[in-house]
């Protein structure tokens, strides 16, 4: 690794097309565009706690993964919000689907 960091492969000639296009609508050198959109995504709030997020993932899989998940089984606890009476049956035959 040298001191600019971790070098990433070369833009397709698709992809460069397109950095080279939207370059030229911001006025800017191809190279310009792509540094100032990096250095914006790591400014960007949604990106850092992405960033953060990563590092955290495991530590809650470890987590989840020594909980007790027979314990955790809550799918009978909830009755149905909204069942169904014999009218409402009624009313989804004549009509073919629920109102």
């Amino acid at each position: 690794m040298d001191q600019n960091g971790r070098q990433v492969p070369p833009f397709a000639p698709e992809e460069y097309a397109r950095v080279e296009a939207a370059a030229d609508l911001a006025g800017k050198s191809p190279e310009d565009f792509v540094r100032d959109a990096a250095l914006k995504a790591a400014d960007d709030p949604f990106l850092k706690a992405l960033g953060k997020t990563r590092d955290r993932v495991p530590q809650l899989a470890e987590v989840f993964a020594t909980q007790d998940t027979q314990a955790a089984d809550t799918s009978a606890a909830w009755p149905d919000p909204a069942p169904l009476g014999s009218r409402d049956l009624r009313e989804i035959q004549q009509h073919g689907h629920a109102a």
